[in-house]
């Protein structure tokens, strides 16, 4: 494993921000030296009205395969910046990314995989790059755990950084917030029941053989344990896949699109 992989996938705790950055512009560019550099925009005229940013949510996805181009990290807004496809609210400690409905009925183990991962166990499906969810995520000041589970349905509880997890959508014209628990039904001695609302961790992905898991994976929420997963529920039942089910009926069409917002709790 080289330098910036050991760095990104459990960064020593204080490690400075810029060092940070600059390590992930390093890995994805191959040199900064080679980056084409941006003329500076001329100033303004005096009176001239500055351009309105972009909303925060909600997200269009991008249709057909992620884009292959570097992704752009940027401020678009008062404390809000964008990297590719995510959204990092610095003031909210947030990350919003746009995901699509994936299945309507079924068994779960995700609650949210890349489009190349497990989509025949997942609510949610994204385009998105995990290596730049990470990378948002350590922007955020969180660093996940150095005590990953050893193995898939590990029955100790994942430990991490806690983070609450919500999704937008639109409906009849609106945009409504639901916690996803409210599309997952549990069973429970062999009766369904709605799910209580989970306590969900920040673990961070591991590295094998020099990969990125989650990347090689697309395992990104995980409903039962993962340690390839970067989030993980921490709630009883995590170590089972047998509890966790779509609640069927109650979900918009599959496909439908989905602006799903990670907050960091503390």
């Amino acid at each position: 494993m080289d330098a910036f992989a050991q760095t990104f996938a459990r960064p020593p705790r204080g490690l400075a921000l810029p060092l940070i950055v600059s390590a992930f512009l390093c890995w994805t560019t191959g040199t900064l030296a080679q980056d084409a550099v941006k003329p500076t925009p001329a100033p303004a005229p005096a009176g001239a009205v500055k351009p309105v940013p972009p909303p925060p949510i909600p997200f269009a996805p991008r249709p057909g395969k992620p884009n292959p181009d570097l992704p752009v990290f940027q401020k678009i807004g008062p404390g809000l910046f964008s990297l590719g496809d995510i959204q990092i609210s610095k003031r909210a400690r947030s990350v919003s990314l746009p995901v699509v409905v994936n299945m309507n009925k079924g068994m779960l183990e995700y609650l949210l995989v890349r489009t190349s991962g497990k989509t025949h166990e997942s609510l949610f499906r994204t385009a998105i790059d995990p290596t730049q969810l990470q990378m948002a995520m350590l922007l955020l000041g969180v660093e996940g755990t150095d005590r990953p589970l050893s193995h898939q349905g590990d029955r100790a509880a994942p430990k991490g950084n806690p983070v609450d997890i919500t999704v937008h959508y639109l409906k009849n014209g609106r945009m409504v917030p639901l916690k996803p628990e409210h599309w997952i039904t549990r069973k429970v001695e062999d009766k369904m029941a709605n799910s209580e609302p989970l306590d969900w961790v920040f673990t961070g992905s591991i590295f094998s053989n020099g990969k990125f898991m989650a990347q090689a994976q697309g395992s990104i929420i995980a409903l039962y344990h993962d340690p390839v997963a970067m989030f993980d529920n921490a709630s009883p039942g995590g170590e089972s896949d047998r509890v966790w089910f779509v609640k069927e009926g109650a979900l918009p069409p599959i496909g439908t699109p989905i602006t799903l917002t990670i907050t960091v709790k503390n």
